[in-house]
Protein backbone atom coordinates (compact mmCIF):
# COMPACT_ATOMS: atom_id res chain seq x y z
CA UNK A 1 0.00 0.00 0.00
CA UNK A 2 1.08 3.79 -0.77
CA UNK A 3 0.12 6.91 0.54
CA UNK A 4 1.06 10.70 -1.23
CA UNK A 5 1.05 13.91 0.51
CA UNK A 6 -1.29 15.39 2.18
CA UNK A 7 -2.27 19.21 1.30
CA UNK A 8 -3.94 22.14 2.47
CA UNK A 9 -4.23 21.08 5.93
CA UNK A 10 -4.69 24.89 7.36
CA UNK A 11 -6.93 25.71 5.06
CA UNK A 12 -9.98 23.24 6.65
CA UNK A 13 -10.81 25.80 9.08
CA UNK A 14 -14.25 23.97 9.86
CA UNK A 15 -12.53 21.96 12.55
CA UNK A 16 -12.45 25.22 14.62
CA UNK A 17 -14.15 25.44 17.88
CA UNK A 18 -15.30 28.29 20.29
CA UNK A 19 -13.74 28.12 24.01
CA UNK A 20 -16.07 28.75 26.68
CA UNK A 21 -16.38 28.44 30.39
CA UNK A 22 -16.65 25.00 32.45
CA UNK A 23 -19.74 24.54 33.82
CA UNK A 24 -20.39 24.67 37.51
CA UNK A 25 -22.24 21.99 38.39
CA UNK A 26 -20.06 18.61 38.99
CA UNK A 27 -21.46 15.21 39.72
CA UNK A 28 -18.84 12.21 41.50
CA UNK A 29 -17.59 9.61 39.09
CA UNK A 30 -16.41 5.78 39.70
CA UNK A 31 -14.80 3.21 37.33
CA UNK A 32 -16.77 0.66 36.58
CA UNK A 33 -16.93 -3.12 39.43
CA UNK A 34 -15.09 -4.89 36.41
CA UNK A 35 -12.57 -1.86 35.07
CA UNK A 36 -10.44 -3.06 33.31
CA UNK A 37 -11.17 -6.37 31.48
CA UNK A 38 -7.77 -6.79 29.21
CA UNK A 39 -9.26 -10.27 27.59
CA UNK A 40 -6.63 -11.82 29.01
CA UNK A 41 -3.92 -9.42 28.05
CA UNK A 42 -1.42 -7.71 30.53
CA UNK A 43 -3.02 -8.01 34.05
CA UNK A 44 -0.49 -4.96 35.30
CA UNK A 45 -2.20 -2.37 32.16
CA UNK A 46 -4.31 0.62 33.12
CA UNK A 47 -6.80 1.93 31.15
CA UNK A 48 -8.63 5.46 32.21
CA UNK A 49 -11.42 5.81 29.85
CA UNK A 50 -14.58 7.44 32.14
CA UNK A 51 -17.85 6.49 30.27
CA UNK A 52 -20.23 9.30 30.74
CA UNK A 53 -22.49 10.47 27.93
CA UNK A 54 -23.72 13.62 29.70
CA UNK A 55 -20.17 14.71 30.66
CA UNK A 56 -19.39 14.58 27.33
CA UNK A 57 -22.55 16.50 25.94
CA UNK A 58 -22.22 18.94 28.36
CA UNK A 59 -18.64 19.80 27.39
CA UNK A 60 -19.31 19.95 23.49
CA UNK A 61 -21.89 22.24 24.28
CA UNK A 62 -19.13 24.37 26.08
CA UNK A 63 -16.97 24.14 23.20
CA UNK A 64 -20.29 24.81 20.58
CA UNK A 65 -18.09 21.89 18.80
CA UNK A 66 -19.57 20.32 15.87
CA UNK A 67 -19.58 16.96 13.91
CA UNK A 68 -16.50 16.26 11.26
CA UNK A 69 -19.19 15.43 9.00
CA UNK A 70 -19.88 19.43 8.66
CA UNK A 71 -16.60 20.06 7.80
CA UNK A 72 -14.79 20.79 4.46
CA UNK A 73 -12.66 17.87 5.02
CA UNK A 74 -15.46 15.64 5.19
CA UNK A 75 -17.12 17.07 2.09
CA UNK A 76 -13.50 16.25 0.23
CA UNK A 77 -13.36 12.97 2.00
CA UNK A 78 -13.07 11.57 -2.03
CA UNK A 79 -10.12 12.88 -2.72
CA UNK A 80 -8.71 11.39 -0.49
CA UNK A 81 -6.00 8.39 -0.50
CA UNK A 82 -7.60 5.21 0.27
CA UNK A 83 -4.07 4.31 2.72
CA UNK A 84 -2.49 7.11 4.49
CA UNK A 85 -0.35 6.55 7.48
CA UNK A 86 0.60 9.38 9.63
CA UNK A 87 3.61 7.57 10.58
CA UNK A 88 5.19 8.27 7.62
CA UNK A 89 5.08 12.08 8.45
CA UNK A 90 6.68 11.56 11.62
CA UNK A 91 9.53 9.96 9.27
CA UNK A 92 9.67 12.75 6.97
CA UNK A 93 9.79 14.65 10.54
CA UNK A 94 11.97 13.22 13.21
CA UNK A 95 13.49 10.64 11.13
CA UNK A 96 11.55 7.42 12.62
CA UNK A 97 8.30 6.64 13.91
CA UNK A 98 7.42 8.04 17.11
CA UNK A 99 8.75 5.97 20.32
CA UNK A 100 6.34 3.30 21.90
CA UNK A 101 4.76 5.41 24.86
CA UNK A 102 4.25 3.42 27.86
CA UNK A 103 1.29 5.16 30.56
CA UNK A 104 2.35 1.69 33.10
CA UNK A 105 0.00 1.72 36.33
CA UNK A 106 -1.84 4.39 36.14
CA UNK A 107 -5.30 5.21 34.50
CA UNK A 108 -3.92 8.28 31.99
CA UNK A 109 -4.84 6.97 28.68
CA UNK A 110 -6.78 9.58 27.99
CA UNK A 111 -3.99 12.02 28.43
CA UNK A 112 -1.45 9.82 26.68
CA UNK A 113 -3.48 8.91 23.78
CA UNK A 114 -4.49 12.66 23.00
CA UNK A 115 -1.19 13.67 23.12
CA UNK A 116 -0.13 10.80 20.65
CA UNK A 117 -2.66 12.02 18.62
CA UNK A 118 -1.14 15.87 19.04
CA UNK A 119 2.20 14.48 18.29
CA UNK A 120 0.98 12.96 15.36
CA UNK A 121 -0.61 16.50 13.96
CA UNK A 122 2.47 18.30 14.78
CA UNK A 123 4.72 15.82 12.48
CA UNK A 124 1.99 16.39 9.67
CA UNK A 125 2.30 19.85 10.24
CA UNK A 126 6.72 19.90 10.40
CA UNK A 127 6.14 17.37 7.16
CA UNK A 128 4.67 19.67 4.87
CA UNK A 129 6.68 22.60 5.47
CA UNK A 130 5.21 24.52 8.38
CA UNK A 131 8.41 25.84 9.62
CA UNK A 132 8.00 24.24 12.74
CA UNK A 133 10.44 21.58 14.51
CA UNK A 134 8.34 18.78 16.50
CA UNK A 135 8.38 18.58 20.24
CA UNK A 136 7.08 15.76 22.03
CA UNK A 137 4.18 16.36 24.54
CA UNK A 138 4.13 15.83 28.31
CA UNK A 139 0.66 13.52 28.35
CA UNK A 140 0.53 14.42 32.39
CA UNK A 141 -0.46 18.28 31.40
CA UNK A 142 -3.34 16.76 29.41
CA UNK A 143 -4.45 14.20 31.68
CA UNK A 144 -4.41 16.56 34.67
CA UNK A 145 -5.77 19.36 32.93
CA UNK A 146 -8.55 17.52 31.38
CA UNK A 147 -9.22 16.12 35.23
CA UNK A 148 -8.92 19.28 37.25
CA UNK A 149 -9.15 22.58 35.11
CA UNK A 150 -11.77 21.12 32.60
CA UNK A 151 -13.50 18.29 34.84
CA UNK A 152 -13.57 20.13 38.04
CA UNK A 153 -11.99 17.64 39.75
CA UNK A 154 -14.76 15.68 40.20
CA UNK A 155 -12.78 12.23 39.48
CA UNK A 156 -12.90 9.75 42.56
CA UNK A 157 -9.47 7.75 41.74
CA UNK A 158 -8.16 7.41 37.85
CA UNK A 159 -9.22 8.41 34.57
CA UNK A 160 -10.87 11.42 32.54
CA UNK A 161 -13.29 11.69 29.57
CA UNK A 162 -11.97 12.16 25.90
CA UNK A 163 -14.08 15.75 25.70
CA UNK A 164 -12.17 17.49 28.71
CA UNK A 165 -9.12 16.05 27.15
CA UNK A 166 -10.38 17.90 23.77
CA UNK A 167 -11.24 21.13 25.60
CA UNK A 168 -7.89 21.27 27.76
CA UNK A 169 -5.94 21.28 24.43
CA UNK A 170 -8.56 23.78 22.42
CA UNK A 171 -8.71 26.30 25.60
CA UNK A 172 -5.12 25.59 27.32
CA UNK A 173 -2.82 23.96 25.07
CA UNK A 174 -0.35 21.31 24.95
CA UNK A 175 2.88 21.79 27.01
CA UNK A 176 6.39 19.88 25.51
CA UNK A 177 8.78 17.91 27.60
CA UNK A 178 10.89 20.19 30.16
CA UNK A 179 11.72 21.23 33.75
CA UNK A 180 8.91 23.70 35.17
CA UNK A 181 9.76 24.71 38.26
CA UNK A 182 10.20 21.83 40.81
CA UNK A 183 8.06 19.97 38.01
CA UNK A 184 10.59 17.76 36.09
CA UNK A 185 8.44 16.67 33.04
CA UNK A 186 11.63 15.38 30.78
CA UNK A 187 10.33 11.77 30.68
CA UNK A 188 6.64 10.25 31.66
CA UNK A 189 5.91 10.57 35.48
CA UNK A 190 3.23 8.48 37.33
CA UNK A 191 4.09 10.58 40.45
CA UNK A 192 2.79 13.65 38.49
CA UNK A 193 0.10 12.01 36.49
CA UNK A 194 -1.62 11.62 39.90
CA UNK A 195 -0.06 15.09 41.43
CA UNK A 196 -1.61 16.97 38.60
CA UNK A 197 -4.88 14.95 38.27
CA UNK A 198 -5.59 15.84 42.14
CA UNK A 199 -4.35 19.21 42.86
CA UNK A 200 -4.32 20.46 39.20
CA UNK A 201 -1.44 22.43 37.14
CA UNK A 202 1.05 24.72 38.58
CA UNK A 203 1.24 28.26 36.57
CA UNK A 204 4.37 27.95 35.11
CA UNK A 205 3.17 24.51 32.80
CA UNK A 206 -0.22 26.32 32.39
CA UNK A 207 2.05 29.23 30.72
CA UNK A 208 3.68 26.98 28.80
CA UNK A 209 0.69 25.34 27.57
CA UNK A 210 -0.91 28.40 26.44
CA UNK A 211 1.33 29.29 24.15
CA UNK A 212 0.68 25.56 21.95
CA UNK A 213 -2.97 25.58 21.89
CA UNK A 214 -4.74 23.03 18.69
CA UNK A 215 -7.67 25.42 17.59
CA UNK A 216 -9.25 22.89 15.76
CA UNK A 217 -11.70 20.44 17.24
CA UNK A 218 -14.26 18.39 16.16
CA UNK A 219 -16.48 15.29 16.90
CA UNK A 220 -16.53 11.92 15.22
CA UNK A 221 -18.97 9.62 15.40
CA UNK A 222 -18.40 7.36 12.78
CA UNK A 223 -15.86 5.37 10.65
CA UNK A 224 -16.81 7.89 7.37
CA UNK A 225 -15.79 10.78 9.57
CA UNK A 226 -12.52 9.10 11.02
CA UNK A 227 -11.16 7.94 7.87
CA UNK A 228 -11.95 11.68 6.23
CA UNK A 229 -10.16 12.82 9.18
CA UNK A 230 -6.66 10.69 8.97
CA UNK A 231 -7.09 11.10 5.23
CA UNK A 232 -7.09 14.62 5.70
CA UNK A 233 -4.31 14.62 8.09
CA UNK A 234 -6.16 15.19 11.63
CA UNK A 235 -5.51 12.40 13.80
CA UNK A 236 -8.47 10.76 16.14
CA UNK A 237 -8.86 10.37 19.76
CA UNK A 238 -11.18 7.28 20.34
CA UNK A 239 -12.46 6.12 23.50
CA UNK A 240 -14.57 3.67 23.97
CA UNK A 241 -15.07 0.25 25.99
CA UNK A 242 -14.29 -1.80 22.84
CA UNK A 243 -11.43 -4.61 23.90
CA UNK A 244 -8.77 -6.52 21.94
CA UNK A 245 -7.03 -9.79 21.66
CA UNK A 246 -3.47 -8.77 21.58
CA UNK A 247 -1.86 -10.70 18.82
CA UNK A 248 -2.24 -9.49 15.25
CA UNK A 249 -3.26 -11.58 12.67
CA UNK A 250 -1.32 -12.23 9.48
CA UNK A 251 -2.90 -8.94 8.10
CA UNK A 252 -1.98 -6.90 10.63
CA UNK A 253 -5.49 -6.62 12.51
CA UNK A 254 -6.65 -7.42 16.53
CA UNK A 255 -9.62 -9.40 16.51
CA UNK A 256 -11.94 -7.39 19.07
CA UNK A 257 -13.13 -9.03 22.56
CA UNK A 258 -13.97 -8.02 26.05
CA UNK A 259 -13.89 -4.83 27.71
CA UNK A 260 -10.99 -2.33 27.89
CA UNK A 261 -12.86 1.11 28.94
CA UNK A 262 -9.55 2.87 27.02
CA UNK A 263 -8.69 5.66 24.85
CA UNK A 264 -6.08 5.21 21.73
CA UNK A 265 -4.83 7.55 18.93
CA UNK A 266 -5.85 6.55 15.58
CA UNK A 267 -2.99 7.36 13.08
CA UNK A 268 -3.48 5.69 9.85
CA UNK A 269 -6.52 4.21 7.76
CA UNK A 270 -6.72 1.68 4.63
CA UNK A 271 -8.98 0.58 2.47
CA UNK A 272 -9.20 -2.25 -0.27
CA UNK A 273 -10.92 -5.75 0.73
CA UNK A 274 -10.43 -5.16 4.60
CA UNK A 275 -10.95 -1.72 5.29
CA UNK A 276 -10.05 -0.10 9.07
CA UNK A 277 -7.70 2.04 10.97
CA UNK A 278 -4.31 1.53 12.98
CA UNK A 279 -4.78 2.39 16.31
CA UNK A 280 -1.45 3.30 18.71
CA UNK A 281 -2.08 2.10 22.20
CA UNK A 282 -0.39 2.88 25.76
CA UNK A 283 1.18 0.09 26.89
CA UNK A 284 4.71 0.06 25.74
CA UNK A 285 6.58 -1.83 22.47
CA UNK A 286 5.77 -5.37 23.73
CA UNK A 287 1.46 -5.07 24.75
CA UNK A 288 1.03 -6.42 20.83
CA UNK A 289 2.66 -9.29 19.18
CA UNK A 290 2.33 -10.85 15.49
CA UNK A 291 2.95 -9.13 12.11
CA UNK A 292 3.12 -5.73 11.62
CA UNK A 293 1.79 -4.49 8.31
CA UNK A 294 3.05 -2.70 7.14
CA UNK A 295 6.64 -3.94 8.39
CA UNK A 296 7.66 -0.29 9.25
CA UNK A 297 3.97 0.37 11.17
CA UNK A 298 4.30 1.19 14.95
CA UNK A 299 5.36 -1.46 17.26
CA UNK A 300 2.92 -0.23 19.75
CA UNK A 301 -0.09 -0.22 17.51
CA UNK A 302 -2.55 -2.89 15.38
CA UNK A 303 -5.61 -2.61 12.57
CA UNK A 304 -8.88 -2.51 13.71
CA UNK A 305 -11.68 -3.41 11.10
CA UNK A 306 -14.17 -0.43 9.97
CA UNK A 307 -17.21 -2.05 11.22
CA UNK A 308 -15.52 -2.54 14.98
CA UNK A 309 -14.08 1.29 14.60
CA UNK A 310 -17.47 2.50 13.83
CA UNK A 311 -19.21 1.21 17.05
CA UNK A 312 -16.62 2.15 19.24
CA UNK A 313 -16.43 6.10 17.63
CA UNK A 314 -20.56 5.82 18.22
CA UNK A 315 -20.03 5.65 21.79
CA UNK A 316 -19.49 9.15 20.78
CA UNK A 317 -16.22 10.01 22.94
CA UNK A 318 -14.51 10.42 19.91
CA UNK A 319 -12.22 13.75 18.43
CA UNK A 320 -10.22 14.67 15.54
CA UNK A 321 -7.80 17.59 15.87
CA UNK A 322 -6.20 20.24 13.75
CA UNK A 323 -4.39 23.37 13.58
CA UNK A 324 -2.28 23.05 16.56
CA UNK A 325 -0.11 25.74 17.25
CA UNK A 326 3.74 24.08 17.23
CA UNK A 327 7.27 25.05 18.05
CA UNK A 328 9.12 26.99 15.50
CA UNK A 329 12.62 25.86 14.31
CA UNK A 330 15.50 26.61 15.34
CA UNK A 331 18.90 26.60 13.95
Amino acid sequence: MSTRKLSALAGVAGLAAVVLAVAGAVRPFALPDDYPDHAGGPPTRAGGWIDDPEAVRECAAEMRCGRFRDTPAFAARRDRPDDVYLWEHCRAATGDVLPARDQKQVGSCVGVATATAVEHLLCVQVAEGSGEEFRELASEVIYGGSRVEVGGGRVRGDGSVGAWAAKFVRDYGVAPRGVYGRHDLRSYSERLCREFGRAGLPEAVKAAAREHPVRGVANVTTWDECRAAVGSGYPVLVCSSQGFEFERDADGFCRPRGKWYHAMAVVGVRGGPRPGGFLLNSWGPDAHTGPRVPADAPVAGFWADAATLDRMLRQGDSWAFSDAVGFPATR
